[in-house]
C-alpha cells in the first residue's frame, strides 16, 4: 500500500514538475517575444524623422533634414581627424573619451554638441542680420552658391540619401551660414568687447563668452531631445558600413 502511495506521489510530482517546466518555458518565450516586439516598435529609424522639427529658435524651426547640412559638415571634419588617428578603424577616434572634469565627453557626443550649437548660433545671427537689414553682396551670393555646389558635389549618393538633403537645402543653409558669419563680423567691429580677454573671433563663436552672455539670452531656443538623443554622430554620413 505504501509503495502504491509512493508511486502515486512520484507520478504526481513528475506531472507537476513537467507542467512547471512547460509553464516556465512558455513564460520565457512570451517574454522574449514581447522584448523583440518592443525593440522593433521602439527602434529609431533616422529616415522616419527627416521632416520632424528638432531645433527651434524664436519663431524659426529646423528639421532633421535641414540639420543634415550640419551633420555632414561636422562629420566630414571629424572623420578627417579620425583617419589620421587610426586609418584602419576611424570609429576608434569617434569613440575616444576625453576626461576634462565637467567637460568630459566622447568625441561623438562633442561633435553632436558642436553641430547643434553651430546651427543655433547661425540661425540667431541670421535672424539678427535680417532684422538689421544686412544682406549678402552679389559677390558673396556667388561665393555662397559656389561653396554650396562644391559641398553638395562632394557628397556621395549614400550620404545624400542618409541625410535626406538636396542641393536646394544645401544652398539655403550655406547662404544662412554666410549671412550669419557676416553679421558676427559686424558685432566684432561695432560692439565693445574690451571686457573680454579672448580673441574677438572666438568671443562671437557658439561657445564664446560674448555670444553666450550677450547674444544668446536675447532668443528663445528649444531642442527636440527625444530625437537628438537617438542620433549618434560618426555613423550617419561616415562609417556607414
Amino acid at each position: 500500500m505504501e509503495r502504491i502511495k509512493g508511486a502515486c506521489k512520484y507520478e504526481y510530482m513528475k506531472k507537476y514538475s513537467k507542467k512547471a517546466v512547460i509553464t516556465i518555458i512558455i513564460v520565457n518565450i512570451m517574454l522574449v517575444v514581447t522584448a523583440i516586439c518592443w525593440i522593433k516598435l521602439n527602434k529609431f529609424n533616422y529616415s522616419d524623422h527627416l521632416d520632424e522639427v528638432i531645433i527651434k529658435i524664436d519663431d524659426s524651426s529646423v528639421t532633421l533634414r535641414e540639420f543634415g547640412y550640419y551633420i555632414y559638415e561636422v562629420e566630414d571634419f571629424v572623420q578627417k581627424q579620425a583617419l589620421i588617428y587610426d586609418p584602419d578603424n576611424p570609429k576608434h577616434w569617434w569613440n575616444t573619451h576625453f576626461s576634462a572634469g565637467m567637460d568630459s565627453q566622447f568625441v561623438c557626443d562633442y561633435a553632436k554638441k558642436v553641430a547643434i550649437n553651430t546651427c543655433i548660433s547661425d540661425e540667431i545671427y541670421y535672424q539678427e542680420a535680417v532684422s538689421s537689414g544686412i544682406t549678402l553682396s552679389s559677390d558673396e551670393e556667388i561665393q555662397a552658391a559656389d561653396t554650396a555646389k562644391e559641398a553638395f558635389n562632394s557628397m556621395t549618393p549614400e550620404q545624400i540619401t542618409a541625410t535626406g538633403i538636396n542641393e536646394v537645402i544645401v544652398l539655403d543653409m550655406t547662404r544662412r551660414h554666410a549671412l550669419a558669419a557676416k553679421y558676427a563680423e559686424t558685432l566684432i567691429e561695432n560692439e565693445d568687447m574690451t571686457a573680454y580677454s579672448d580673441d574677438p573671433q572666438k568671443l562671437v563663436n557658439w561657445d564664446g563668452a560674448f555670444y553666450l552672455e550677450k547674444v544668446l539670452p536675447r532668443h528663445v531656443t528649444w531642442t527636440n531631445e527625444e530625437v537628438l538623443d537617438q542620433i549618434t554622430f560618426g555613423l550617419i554620413t561616415v562609417n556607414q558600413s
